[in-house]
């Protein structure tokens, strides 16, 4: 291997690091910054996943299917303005009605009436808030699509007519990262509710920057164990999975609605 390339896998290491210590020391606040693969809720609004994540893997995949809201007369609302900061950030500003905001952190049980929000860019989920402004940091350069759906207490999204109540918005990002090219480049495609081709097993080494290209006939959620990365896809399209390869081990990505076993990720 050339140096170059053994450099820049030990700074991605070393990122990686640094990023959980900062995650870490953080503290809260109502005013949130959030960086896309970082922390916890407890720490703010700044994660792509909540505490429950972290102890709930074996739960009822049936569950997560959603709440239906459609009798109610006046069903929760979702809308969110994004403003980019020309820093490689923007701010994620949510409006939200007819429904009470509870913190993830501590988890709590379904409760009728309560709920949080899940934001997500280019469909990987990168903060669960109750808060209403979210500062979304270190982004790269580029288009992207900024989204926040509502989710019950338990994570569960609150559907009408079928779909997660939410708002979406387009954002150019400019003063941020450029785009990393991706050490090893993966594809997997779900077809009737089956792995095209069979359960594959990608490999990757210590320190690479891994992508996972997800196909779907339906819309799901495509959930990596151990680094605790989340991806929608939407039906007829794609999500990508972006990994800093930090963690070794064999590694199941499973669909969050069915529970299927979509590709096994083996680091080493």
């Amino acid at each position: 291997m050339e140096p170059t390339a053994v450099v820049r896998r030990v700074h991605r290491v070393l990122t990686a690091l640094v990023l959980v210590l900062l995650a870490t020391a953080c503290g809260g606040g109502d005013d949130q910054d959030a960086g896309p693969l970082e922390g916890h809720d407890s720490h703010g609004a700044d994660s792509h996943a909540s505490d429950s994540h972290d102890h709930d893997h074996d739960h009822d995949h049936g569950a997560l299917s959603g709440i239906p809201l459609d009798d109610l007369a006046e069903p929760p609302t979702v809308a969110i303005a994004v403003e980019p900061d020309g820093e490689g950030g923007v701010a994620v500003k949510v409006v939200v009605d007819g429904i009470e905001l509870v913190s993830t952190d501590p988890p709590v049980d379904h409760r009728p009436g309560q709920g949080h929000l899940h934001v997500s860019v280019d469909g990987t989920t990168v903060a669960m808030t109750a808060e209403t402004v979210v500062h979304l940091r270190d982004l790269v350069d580029g288009h992207h699509e900024v989204a926040v759906r509502l989710s019950a207490n338990d994570h569960r999204d609150y559907l009408l007519d079928g779909s997660p109540i939410g708002d979406a918005d387009m954002v150019v990002v400019t003063g941020g990262r450029a785009p990393a090219v991706a050490d090893r480049a993966f594809a997997v495609e779900v077809v009737d509710g089956k792995v095209v081709g069979g359960l594959p097993r990608f490999e990757a080494s210590i320190g690479d920057l891994v992508e996972v290209a997800v196909a779907s006939d339906v819309e799901e959620e495509v959930h990596l164990h151990a680094y605790d990365l989340t991806v929608t896809v939407p039906a007829g399209g794609r999500g990508v999975l972006r990994v800093e390869a930090t963690i070794p081990g064999v590694f199941e990505a499973e669909l969050h609605g069915s529970g299927l076993r979509v590709f096994e990720l083996q680091v080493s």
